[in-house]
């Protein structure tokens, strides 16, 4: 995590913003936070079918009150470039987040050096380059295969996609989701991300978006009803 990083003290929390844009939205307490991080934190907690959960990129862990708030309850293994952000995300939720371990690690090295199969992944990746805040090349070229191998048989990765120069959508999502034998995409009302749920047995797009659109209205979350989902062809 870059140096720049503003924390922005809120009535809920804190906030992690880099030239302007959000980074974490940490709570003080287990719930939504209107924000991309509900529906990261919901495409886990409602299509996940384990208990074992890797997350790529921890910032300040925005997607934990969610997650905790949907009643996914289970043990979180992460792990950052930089923690700068975890002693923030400890002193706002260390009463109620549960287990979350934290590792300073590359993504790939980190992952690659485990041994057991996971449930769930989520990536949830950012680089600045040319002075764009985009993905970085790991998460193009190296972790959607690596995150295949590294999950169980029935289980699913979560990609959340910033837009990448020179590469428009259509090309993109079916690059990313090349390893897997079904990938949905999800387009959101108020964010220029797509968030992909990747896997080798998924349920259909209206049934993943009915899922996932219930357990965000369960929590409250202004992302309820606020996306479209389909498959990636």
């Amino acid at each position: 995590m870059a140096s720049d990083i503003r924390i922005v003290r809120t009535r809920k929390g804190a906030r992690m913003e880099q030239d302007g844009l959000i980074v974490s939205e940490i709570l003080d307490h287990p719930g939504a936070t209107d924000s991309l991080f509900d529906v990261l934190a919901a495409s886990v907690a409602a299509l996940a079918r384990g208990d074992r959960m890797a997350m790529l990129g921890f910032a300040g862990g925005g997607v934990v009150a969610p997650l905790r708030a949907m009643g996914y309850g289970h043990p979180i293994e992460a792990c950052d470039l930089s923690l700068q952000g975890e002693p923030l995300f400890r002193e706002l939720s260390a009463p109620w987040c549960g287990d979350v371990r934290v590792d300073e690690a590359e993504a790939s090295a980190w992952l690659r050096a485990k041994r057991r199969a996971y449930d769930v992944i989520l990536e949830d990746l950012s680089a600045r380059v040319d002075g764009e805040i985009t993905k970085p090349a790991v998460s193009l070229d190296v972790l959607p295969a690596l995150m295949k191998r590294k999950l169980a048989p029935r289980g699913i990765a979560v990609m959340n996609v910033l837009p990448v120069p020179g590469r428009p959508w259509t090309r993109l999502l079916p690059y990313l989701a090349e390893p897997f034998a079904e990938a949905r995409v999800m387009v959101l009302e108020a964010w220029e991300n797509r968030v992909l749920i990747l896997g080798d047995e998924l349920d259909a797009a209206a049934v993943c978006s009915r899922q996932i659109s219930h357990i965000l209205a369960a929590v409250g979350s202004d992302e309820a009803g606020a996306f479209s989902l389909r498959t990636v062809r």
